[in-house]
């Protein structure tokens, strides 16, 4: 059975592949903390506001042009 924590780690992974970001850019750009996606990998549960947030992130079109 898969849960909303593998469901939202799936999007993030699929979004990595998909942009050719690394995790700790991803994390550093989506939320300034360059481990985040290191610890969802290792079973960190996010809160609701926290998977908002990443997923606003990444359906944001602007966020490509966010200076590194």
């Amino acid at each position: 059975m898969t849960t909303l924590q593998d469901q939202f780690l799936a999007e993030i992974e699929a979004y990595l592949t998909r942009e050719g970001m690394g995790a700790t850019q991803f994390g550093i750009r989506a939320l300034n903390d360059p481990r985040f996606v290191f610890d969802v990998r290792r079973g960190r549960i996010c809160s609701v506001r926290t998977v908002d947030r990443v997923r606003a992130w990444m359906a944001d079109p602007e966020r490509a042009s966010e200076a590194a």
